[in-house]
C-alpha cells in the first residue's frame, strides 16, 4: 500500500511538474493537469494492478522523479 502511494505521488509529479505532459499532449483537464487528482486516481489503479506491473511502474516513476533531484544535488556538491 505504501509503495502504491509513493508511486502515485512520484508519477503525478513526474507527469505534471517534470515533463508537463498534459500541456504537451493537449489533455489539459482534470485529473491530468491536477497533481493531487492524478495521484488520487493512480494510487488505486496501481494498488489493484498485478504485482509485476506494480514493480515496473514503481521503478519507472520513482527513479524518474528522484533522478533530477539527486543529480542537482550532486552537481552542487561537485562545484
Amino acid at each position: 500500500m505504501i509503495l502504491s502511494i509513493l508511486t502515485a505521488i512520484c508519477a503525478s509529479l513526474f507527469i505534471n511538474d517534470i515533463h508537463n505532459l498534459p500541456i504537451k499532449w493537449k489533455v489539459n483537464f482534470k485529473p491530468f493537469n491536477c497533481g493531487s487528482c492524478l495521484a488520487a486516481w493512480i494510487a488505486p489503479i496501481h494498488y489493484f494492478s498485478p504485482e509485476l506491473i506494480q514493480h515496473i511502474t514503481s521503478c519507472i516513476f520513482i527513479a524518474g522523479f528522484l533522478t533530477p533531484i539527486i543529480s542537482t544535488y550532486i552537481w552542487k556538491l561537485w562545484k
